[in-house]
């Protein structure tokens, strides 16, 4: 039996208008870039098309005009007064003999040793991994850098002596991998 023209099958009869497609595949293409900006400055950001929902507070008296011969205004930054009370670099060992009787002094310090630091995870894992059939024990410490990202530090320790830190910093210029000696307060 042969079906009758008008009853054709197919999508013909319920085709929408060119232009309904086109509204609609507009109207999607809007949705989802407000969707993926608001998903990338979910962190706080008010640029792009989430600022023009973000409720921005207004400062209550403009900056004061800078007068001449003062001196200009500095932030405060307290990362700079911080970060040497827990973490300092310890000098190269070929002059730990000027040094050793100052590190010995300090009873409460600890040593590691930082031997890399990566963008990516994938990359620390892979040296902790390299360390670990060594028989070396790495920690892999993730810190985030203003302005730059996180960064995934691979570091060995801590050592209670500076010469188990030696030993171990030994081993690993045998294996052709530079470290850096660091001294961190166990308060900090």
């Amino acid at each position: 039996m042969v079906p009758h023209r008008g009853h054709r099958r197919g999508t013909a009869a319920r085709r929408l208008p060119g232009w309904v497609v086109l509204l609609l595949g507009l109207a999607l293409g809007a949705a989802s870039v407000l969707l993926v900006q608001l998903v990338n400055n979910r962190a706080g950001s008010t640029d792009g098309i989430a600022g023009l929902f973000t409720l921005r507070a207004r400062p209550a008296e403009p900056a004061p005009a800078k007068q001449r011969g003062s001196a200009p205004l500095k932030p405060k930054l307290d990362f700079y007064t911080v970060l040497p009370e827990i973490e300092t670099i310890l000098p190269e060992r070929g002059t730990r003999a000027k040094t050793a009787k100052a590190e010995r002094a300090d009873a409460d310090a600890r040593y590691i040793l930082q031997v890399g630091s990566f963008g990516s995870f994938a990359d620390a894992d892979q040296l902790k991994a390299k360390l670990a059939l060594q028989g070396m024990a790495a920690t892999i410490q993730k810190v985030t850098i203003e302005g730059k990202g996180e960064y995934h530090r691979v570091r060995l320790g801590p050592y209670e002596k500076l010469d188990d830190l030696d030993n171990a910093g030994e081993r690993l210029s045998k294996l052709g991998i530079k470290s850096l000696r660091l001294k961190v307060k166990s308060g900090g």
